[in-house]
């Protein structure tokens, strides 16, 4: 399969590790040029140098963002090495499993300025150069909790994410007229240090995923093969590899239509499954090839 980003420019934050490391390194894969930004710079300069080696420009912004002064920052560093802004990939956060009547006023504001308000504050700033453009991609990471999942304890975290989602919805209706996608996934239990913070704090979840089995979701959002049909869409990355194995079945080889299986398969899956493949017909078909 050819490089499906080549030339194209990439900002990730949470850059330094877990999700947003694989994907600044599917991405650097499929010649895309990146930009990471997170709060540690010892992170940050381990990942540079491992994208470098996919021969592309890569830079590393440290950054605080919890400070909109950091993201304005962040914002000016970007353009004053790289002209445009193809991809914007919102991902930094952070969680507290704490019962609400114990958690501080201050963590809980910490955990909203990451998690929200950032996603909203870097969106606003990249905006104008995409929609000079006249085109972009916005991907932001959710997740299940706040979406699918509203459990104690997690109060502030999972009303961040359904936030999230209700941006990406929002935001999708305002920029259709600029060419700009903007999409939401919506990850289950990952390997990354906010799952192993979490288990610590005695949050029971399924055994985790690795964040490179998730990074081939980011990749088909950010290239031209998402284009036509994922538009404010809300994808659900458990369900979807709950599903992948039961299509898996169906298929012979690699020249398999993914429309037939669809078909021929409607009667084993449940409903929610059976719609969550009807509608993501070319997604399941990249991650099945890819």
């Amino acid at each position: 399969m050819k490089n499906l980003l080549d030339g194209k420019y990439a900002l990730i934050t949470g850059g330094g590790r877990g999700i947003g490391k694989a994907v600044a390194l599917e991405y650097a894969r499929n010649g895309a040029n990146i930009a990471i930004t997170a709060l540690e710079e010892n992170e940050l300069v381990g990942v540079v140098d491992d994208i470098k080696k996919y021969d592309v420009e890569c830079i590393s912004i440290p950054a605080d963002l919890t400070n909109i002064e950091d993201i304005k920052s962040v914002v000016k560093e970007y353009f004053k090495n790289f002209d445009r802004c193809d991809i914007l990939l919102n991902n930094a956060g952070m969680s507290y499993y704490c019962p609400m009547l114990e958690v501080s006023l201050e963590k809980a504001v910490k955990l909203f300025k990451l998690n929200l308000i950032a996603y909203y504050a870097i969106t606003k700033l990249i905006l104008p150069k995409m929609v000079e453009q006249q085109n972009g991609n916005i991907i932001m990471t959710a997740s299940v909790h706040g979406n699918m999942f509203f459990n104690p304890n997690q109060v502030a975290y999972s009303s961040t994410k359904a936030g999230v989602s209700a941006m990406n919805k929002c935001l999708h209706n305002e920029l259709n007229q600029y060419n700009i996608q903007v999409n939401v996934i919506l990850p289950g239990a990952i390997q990354t240090k906010l799952y192993e913070d979490s288990a610590e704090r005695g949050q029971i979840a399924p055994e985790p995923i690795s964040p490179e089995a998730i990074a081939p979701i980011y990749l088909f959002l950010a290239s031209d093969l998402s284009a036509r049909h994922y538009k404010g869409k809300i994808i659900n990355q458990m369900l979807l590899f709950e599903l992948l194995p039961k299509i898996k079945i169906k298929v012979n080889d690699r020249d398999f239509n993914i429309k037939e299986i669809t078909k021929s398969i409607k009667s084993e899956l449940r409903k929610g499954e059976y719609s969550l493949l009807r509608k993501n017909q070319e997604l399941i078909d990249f991650l099945i090839k890819y």
